[in-house]
Parts: C-alpha cells; sequence; structure tokens
C-alpha cells in the first residue's frame, strides 16, 4: 500500500514523541545525580570537599577571638564549645581537626583564600551570605550593652543619648547592628580594648554579642550588662564554608551541626563555660 503524504508527517511526528520520551527517561536515570536536583549533569554524589579533607587528613578551623564560645590562645590555638560540631565531623571523618587563629576583620578573606576549610562561630549575614556558603546555625544571640554600673545608664535610650559613642569591634555584625541602627560608633579593634575604651571615658557602652559580654563583666564586676528591649540585633551563628562548596558535602557538614545541637553538648558546653543566656543574668544584668 502506498504511503501518503499525511501518513508520513504522522510517522515523523510520532517518532519525534518516542525519540523524547527515550531521551527523557535515560537523561533522568542517569544524568542527574538520582534526581536529586543536579540538573545540567551534576553529579551530586560526589562530596568533593569532604574527599579533599579526607586526602589531607586535616580539617582546618579558622576562627576569631569570642570568649567563651570561642578562645583564640597566645598561640593561635583555639578552643570553646562552638567547635564541637567541627570536631565531631573531624572525628567522624577520620582527621584531625587544626584551628588558625585569626582576627574577625579578616576571618572572611581567610576563608576566599583558603588559609583554612571553614570559619567557626560566624554571624549569619546577606553581605558574607554573598561570598561564602553558611552552614546550618549552631546557636544564635542578642547584642547587648556592656555598661560602667556606676555610669545609672539602664536603657537603649540613656546609652545613645549620653553624649558619648558606643564602643564595639570594627568589621563585626555588631558593627554594622549600630550603623544600621545610626547608633554613633568607637570602632577599634576587639572587644577588650572597647571595653578599656569606655574606661577610659571615650565611650559610654561596649555594645558585643553576650557570650563576650558575660566574660567581660565576670572578670571586671564593674560592668553589667543592659539588655536591649526591643532587640536591636539578634543573630543566628554558623559556620562560612568555601562559596563553591557541593552540595553533598554542605549536608554533611549540616549533619554534623544537627548532631551535636540535637545531642545537648553545645548547651552543656557552653554552661560549662560560664555562658548565661539572657533570662539568666541574675546580678549582671542592669535593669530599668
Amino acid at each position: 500500500m502506498a504511503i501518503t503524504k499525511e501518513s508520513k508527517i504522522g510517522f515523523a511526528v510520532i517518532g519525534v514523541l518516542i525519540a523524547a520520551l527515550i531521551a527523557g527517561y535515560f537523561g533522568g536515570k542517569f544524568g542527574g545525580g538520582g534526581g536529586s536536583g543536579g540538573g545540567g549533569g551534576v553529579d551530586v554524589s560526589k562530596a568533593a570537599w569532604v574527599d579533599k579533607i579526607k586526602s589531607k587528613g586535616e580539617l582546618r578551623v579558622g576562627c576569631a577571638d569570642s570568649p567563651p564560645t570561642i578562645v583564640v590562645a597566645a598561640d593561635g590555638k583555639c578552643s570553646g564549645p562552638d567547635l564541637i560540631p567541627l570536631q565531631d565531623l573531624a572525628d567522624q571523618l577520620g582527621v584531625k581537626m587544626t584551628t588558625v587563629g585569626t582576627s574577625w576583620q579578616s576571618i572572611v578573606a581567610g576563608l576566599q583564600a583558603d588559609r583554612y576549610d571553614v570559619a567557626a562561630d560566624l554571624d549569619q549575614t546577606v553581605e558574607r551570605g554573598m561570598s561564602l556558603q553558611f552552614s546550618k546555625p549552631s546557636w544564635n544571640y542578642p547584642g547587648v550593652f556592656l555598661v560602667p554600673k556606676t555610669a545609672d545608664q539602664k536603657t537603649t535610650d540613656e546609652i545613645v543619648n549620653s553624649g558619648k559613642p558606643v564602643a564595639t569591634s570594627q568589621g563585626t555584625a555588631l558593627d554594622a547592628a549600630l550603623q544600621a541602627a545610626k547608633i554613633p560608633e568607637l570602632r577599634v579593634d576587639t572587644y577588650q580594648n572597647a571595653t578599656s575604651a569606655v574606661e577610659a571615658g571615650r565611650a559610654s557602652s561596649v555594645f558585643t554579642d553576650l557570650g563576650t559580654a558575660v566574660d567581660i563583666a565576670t572578670k571586671r564586676p564593674t560592668f553589667g550588662i543592659v539588655v536591649p528591649r526591643p532587640p536591636i540585633f539578634v543573630h543566628y551563628v554558623a559556620y562560612g564554608l568555601p562559596a563553591n562548596i557541593d552540595p553533598r558535602s554542605l549536608q554533611i557538614v549540616n549533619i554534623a551541626v544537627d548532631n551535636a545541637v540535637a545531642s545537648g553538648k553545645i548547651d552543656r558546653a557552653f554552661a560549662e563555660a560560664g555562658y548565661r543566656k539572657e533570662d539568666a543574668l541574675g546580678d549582671m544584668e542592669i535593669k530599668a
């Protein structure tokens, strides 16, 4: 039987449809990492960042001083409760964890320069998110004022309107929060030097994270803590990772963080290190 022109067109259309179905089946089966969102042929089953850590036998962790969560010793070695998830990760990968002391001003640049694999105890901000990736958070904290008890300043308004700037550590998320709130600042290199500036009468107070405030107030009982109400700043703290970390490795890091948080190990270590939450400051808090 002769095949008409219309029949030829019909067979051609059917052939195209069958080819498309076959390509879609095999493409979905083999090209997308098992259907895990790895479009474009990306194999998300590979954990390239983790494999690199394992091949080196070392997880390098960059950390800046922020007692009691992270403490940097004179020799540059770091310790503190917020290293627990990373130590757990290193143990489970069968590698050693090596800490690399740095400053808050250069901690992101050090990660970008591959001086370490993870930046610890890092506040999540949009600005930083443009330069790196974040793990899930391990804890969160408010920003508070550290004020001399003799100053008779009990509220945010009294501190801001004291006629003196608020001291803070330059380059930190708290520095950015004061700028956003348009509060006059005295920007210095460390919170300890910010405290010294208050003692010298060059600033009204120190704006810092709750953990640092508790640590300083414990060592210098002449200072008390004013908790801003409403808050000026509340941040979630996570681990900074390279911007190009692969999805599988990021998932593995997040599992280590989730497990450390869920186990209660971080909370217990924070308590042992002397950290107090804002509802448990006791005599440290200056109340209106």
